[in-house]
């Protein structure tokens, strides 16, 4: 079996740039940060309100019987199709899981 690879190569201008920004986010441990949802990565305000989909897979086992009752009621209704609108990933999210 083969594994697809993939490779990147930055603009000359960004490659210390880049290379600057994960220093720091190893330096000040900002990955664990991350995922304590801290704000102050950003601008210190309610960035900790829309970082649901951090925790997404954990809330929706949390909820699977009532996703698979969803699923169940659609199969049962037959639906053929179905539409989805939003403004994108995080408003959904924040519906679902903030």
């Amino acid at each position: 079996m083969s594994i697809n690879k993939q490779t990147h190569k930055l603009p000359n201008q960004l490659v210390d740039a880049v290379a600057a920004s994960l220093e720091d986010w190893k330096k000040n441990n900002k990955v664990a940060r991350l995922w304590q949802k801290d704000a102050s990565l950003w601008s210190g305000t309610d960035e900790s309100n829309w970082l649901g989909w951090l925790t997404i897979t954990e809330d929706q086992l949390a909820n699977i019987n009532a996703l698979k009752q969803i699923a169940s009621e659609v199969k049962k209704a037959r639906f053929k199709n179905a539409l989805l609108l939003g403004m994108g990933g995080s408003s959904l999210c924040r519906k679902f899981c903030g």
